[in-house]
């Protein structure tokens, strides 16, 4: 645990993410309060909209790249913003440096294309949003073993989603691994 025996959960936030990408998953790490701080972190700290440059929904990114400290959960959202993203150096640097010491990589809907794009999939196992699928494919080129019909793939620390209601399902069943490993209560 990063800190004071709390699992340290950091959502990366992009101007134009997808609401439910991050809401969805934040809801359902925020109910577990007393065992998880659950952090926003975005290239720079402050107010970021699903429709920019101010439009649709805000959220407070309350940490910076550079501020944002270690991380044991990784958690990547998708939304239409992040396409012009995939390949910005200070995004990719972020997310290798943080994936690489986190325990956990997650990502829902068509973040798993910054995932690939930054080689974190080569090798391994992975889905994506299905209306996206062949856009985020190609960001594997052929390194990627793309799974098209799953909710949610898991493949050795890393977890993609294929959609938003598939993502708040994967951070279901990923609480339920962590806090239950050996899978004795019922889901």
């Amino acid at each position: 645990m990063a800190t004071h025996g709390k699992l340290v959960v950091g959502i990366l936030v992009f101007p134009g993410f997808a609401t439910l990408d991050i809401a969805g998953p934040l809801q359902f790490f925020e109910q577990l309060e007393d065992g998880i701080e659950t952090i926003l972190i975005a290239r720079e700290a402050g107010t970021l909209y699903s429709r920019p440059p101010t439009g649709g929904c805000s959220i407070v990114a309350s940490y910076s790249f550079a501020s944002a400290p270690a991380l044991d959960v990784l958690l990547v959202p998708g939304g239409k913003g992040c396409r012009s993203l995939f390949h910005d150096a200070a995004y990719q640097d972020f997310i290798k440096h943080h994936s690489s010491r986190a325990q956990y990589v997650l990502s829902v809907c068509t973040g798993s294309g910054f995932l690939a794009a930054c080689g974190l999939l080569d090798g391994k196992s992975a889905t994506t949003n299905k209306v996206a699928f062949r856009e985020i494919q190609v960001l594997g080129d052929g390194r990627v073993q793309w799974v098209k019909h799953a909710r949610w793939v898991v493949d050795g620390n890393v977890w993609t989603s294929s959609g938003v209601t598939a993502g708040m399902d994967m951070v279901c069943a990923f609480l339920t691994s962590l806090l239950d490993p050996s899978g004795s209560r019922e889901s």
